[in-house]
């Protein structure tokens, strides 16, 4: 087995194997005032591990007559030392991963061994997935977080389940009654592109290392 190949059997390997709990038997977050929205896990700098499916659909280019359509698994560390993002394909093989350290250099490691780093993750992402996801941004929509001055609707229980933020349009649903973490995320922005989440697995705020760090390339 290759040394590259082996790496990222390692990561996901972790990552799945971590301390977490079904979307549908996840109960409220950590306690403490919410700074975006009265849900529980809207705090600022919450942590959050999650894998999820994802869908991106993006516009046709000029020479193109259809949309471009791409689709993988995503997990993703974010917590006090930074974020670790693994993109993998459907089959689950490695395509990148991207990494924050707490000092906000970012680092993209391609499955190819070639690494590349900048203080701005939209260049980075838009490397691997040919779009420039804002990061930032995600890190809240994720956990149903918009922005304090966005338009928002929320269901019976308060909880988010669309909003307008910056032309983009979000929308979340839930696995149940409880639930405050999504089991589903979409975002669009105007035609330009759609991006979904169908989230398999939500790890609770542990404090725990990060999964992977800069040290375990090969």
């Amino acid at each position: 087995m290759k040394p590259w190949n082996l790496f990222w059997q390692l990561i996901t390997a972790s990552l799945l194997s971590a301390c977490v709990v079904p979307v549908a038997q996840h109960g409220a977050g950590a306690s403490g005032a919410p700074s975006r929205h009265t849900g529980a896990g809207c705090r600022e700098g919450e942590s959050f591990v999650f894998a999820a499916r994802f869908a991106l659909t993006l516009a046709a280019r000029p020479d193109e007559k259809t949309p471009r359509q791409f689709s993988g698994r995503l997990e993703w560390r974010h917590d006090a030392a930074g974020d670790q993002l693994f993109i993998a394909d459907p089959f689950g093989r490695g395509v990148a991963a991207l990494r924050r350290q707490q000092a906000g250099r970012f680092f993209l490691q391609r499955a190819d061994g070639v690494e590349q780093s900048g203080d701005d993750p939209e260049p980075l992402l838009n490397e691997a997935l040919g779009v420039p996801l804002p990061l930032a941004e995600l890190a809240a929509w994720v956990r149903a977080c918009p922005n304090p001055g966005a338009l928002v609707e929320t269901d019976a229980a308060g909880r988010p389940t669309r909003a307008r933020e910056s032309g983009w349009l979000l929308a979340w649903h839930y696995a149940d009654a409880p639930a405050n973490r999504p089991s589903r995320f979409d975002a669009s922005l105007e035609s330009v592109l759609k991006l979904r989440l169908a989230f398999e697995r939500w790890e609770a705020p542990s404090g725990e290392e990060p999964v992977f760090t800069p040290q375990d390339a090969p």
